[in-house]
């Protein structure tokens, strides 16, 4: 046997050896052989215990899952939740839906061993929430196992109509694990609730079927033992059919393996109480002393001391012995009374299982209705922000709206008395030697318009606060212009039309007060609008030649035609200072 184990880690150590893993190759074994030998994957991970407390966080909680799952498969208590807590919380933030449904399935495991079955039914159903059946690579298998705990909870609690429901569950998972024997196994588990159910009938369908479906699949040893089953004798009985009753007894006994050559039961089979199917053959086969024979292999087995002295007081009534009749009336009383004392143990614990399983669901319900409240309050809160949010956008896009407006307004009115004011300069400037008071009339007008023009540059100074110029300037238009002079070869700085184009139209949109004066009278030609732009662009005289491609003294020529149109000034020097003079920009 030890030969056998030692072999079957080898191979898998070295099937594991030659791939790529994730985990250390020790763990991935310990994971393979936890299917098909859990003793020695116990084993192994308790060698490896010392190793892993330096390994990585990751490796330590596999190697967490792996034990727990080991001990599980080899029948050890886990008596502690607390590390396997800490797995599953690892696993829900950094797992594959795998192996967190395999987390949440060994935690309910340890509070199953703990005695703790409302906590393990809930780990269980989040384990099946945590499943993906729809993925080709989902863990059938666990998922089968984790639908198996459920039923048994369910048997235990008195629940048949639910442990029929996780039963079928159970068969449905196996065959997509594709493993017939684990589905035919399930399928017989369901004799248990049909019997809570009282449904005979359903009882001998489920066995008569489990027992062609491994004939069917070649499984003679397992198709007899369905016959060791109670249900099968006693129905055989009513029916009076003695005859099939006595040849599944002979099949049973000769082919179940849980005989000796002697015909005794062997006590670890857990198949004691077929003594007692057997009795009740031979008792109303009227054979009374075989019968006495099998009913009294019960009397070492306290279980079953009430069956014993039961059987035992019919035999003695058939044969009319009255001191034995009142001796065996007396002991089955008394073994009555130890057994409904045991059961009402047994049902104040079943009863205390339920309370505490309502109390556990009546938690959960108000957990969630906690966490629906938090959710509908946390909806309104964000509601009501976001709310805010688009009150104050709308109403910042409304003042802007508003105040792009009114700074075109402005700077229409500023333009006029600008040009107001360079009329009324010439016309005094040609009544120098005429009328005293008509030269005085016209320094009053300056005056006025000096205030007026004062009055608005400051207006539109307010209006500007958050600098036109500025965010013209440091457009991706400008960007663009950048980038092309710093080419430095003629043909490929000079803009295309689309290029000008879009220049214009961020001008337009980023800097309305310079547009409103320059661009929306349409009294300058293309190229003294272009120069108009890049002079407040605040690109130099050198760069402004090369995006227009023209000599000095035709951009001078350009300047002064453009700053006559604009501020009544006949020269080139003073067009960017009276351009910029609009943003009061010295």
């Amino acid at each position: 046997m030890r030969k056998a184990i030692f072999l079957t880690l080898l191979s898998v150590l070295a099937l594991f050896a030659c791939t790529d893993r994730r985990y250390p190759t020790t763990l991935v074994a310990a994971d393979s052989l936890c299917a098909v030998n859990p003793d020695s994957a116990l084993s192994l991970l308790t060698q490896y215990k010392d190793s892993i407390q330096t390994a990585s966080k990751a490796d330590r909680m596999y190697y967490e899952l792996l034990l727990a799952d080991a001990m599980n498969k080899a029948y050890v208590d886990m008596t502690t939740d607390s590390i396997l807590k800490e797995v599953v919380d690892y696993y829900d933030r950094h797992g594959s839906a795998n192996e967190q449904m395999r987390a949440h399935y060994l935690l309910g495991c340890a509070y199953r061993d703990m005695g703790e079955a409302p906590m393990a039914l809930q780990c269980y159903q989040d384990a099946v929430d945590q499943a993906d059946t729809l993925s080709h690579d989902c863990n059938y298998r666990v998922l089968t196992s984790v639908y198996g705990q459920m039923a048994e909870i369910f048997h235990k609690q008195n629940l048949p109509e639910d442990e029929i429901t996780a039963n079928k569950n159970c068969q449905k998972y196996s065959l997509m694990a594709k493993d017939s024997l684990l589905y035919i196994r399930n399928y017989e588990l369901m004799v248990k609730p049909y019997f809570l159910l009282g449904d005979s009938s359903a009882m001998m369908s489920v066995l008569e079927h489990a027992y062609q479906l491994y004939l069917e699949r070649g499984d003679t040893l397992h198709a007899v033992r369905v016959y060791g089953s109670s249900v099968f004798i006693d129905n055989l009985i009513k029916q009076g059919n003695l005859k099939e009753a006595r040849k599944r007894i002979n099949i049973f006994v000769n082919k179940s393996g849980f005989f000796d050559e002697k015909g005794q039961l062997s006590p670890n089979s857990g198949r004691v109480m077929y003594y007692y199917s057997i009795f009740q053959y031979y008792l109303a086969n009227h054979q009374i002393d075989s019968a006495e024979f099998f009913i009294r292999e019960l009397l070492p087995y306290d279980t079953y001391k009430s069956d014993a002295y039961r059987g035992l007081l019919t035999v003695y009534q058939n044969r009319n012995i009255a001191d034995s009749i009142a001796k065996y009336a007396k002991l089955y009383e008394a073994a009555l009374d130890s057994d409904n004392d045991s059961k009402r143990i047994e049902t104040i614990h079943q009863m205390t299982s339920l309370y505490n399983y309502q109390r556990f669901h009546d938690e959960a319900e108000r957990q969630s209705r906690y966490a629906e409240r938090i959710k509908w309050l946390t909806l309104i809160i964000v509601s009501f922000l976001l709310s805010i949010f688009l009150y104050t956008l709308l109403h910042y896009r409304r003042s802007q709206r508003e105040k792009t407006i009114r700074i075109h307004e402005i700077s229409k009115l500023y333009n006029e008395s600008k040009r107001e004011h360079n009329k009324v300069m010439d016309e005094l400037s040609k009544l120098k030697n005429k009328d005293e008071s008509i030269i005085s009339d016209k320094e009053c007008e300056i005056s006025a318009l000096n205030k007026k023009i004062f009055t608005y540059r400051n207006m539109l100074s307010d209006l500007n606060a958050y600098s036109q110029l500025s965010k013209f300037r440091d457009s991706g238009i400008i960007k663009l212009l950048k980038i092309r002079l710093s080419r430095k070869t003629t043909g490929t700085v000079v803009p295309e039309e689309g290029v000008w184009k879009k220049l214009f139209v961020q001008f337009a949109h980023l800097a309305p007060t310079a547009f409103t004066t320059i661009g929306r009278e349409e009294v300058l030609s293309p190229q003294e609008l272009r120069m108009c732009i890049l002079l407040l662009s605040d690109f130099d005289n050198n760069e402004i030649n090369l995006l227009m491609n023209i000599s000095p003294q035709n951009a001078t020529n350009i300047k002064a035609k453009a700053n006559k149109k604009l501020f009544g000034e006949d020269t080139a020097s003073s067009l960017k200072t009276n351009l910029t003079d609009i943003y009061g920009i010295v």
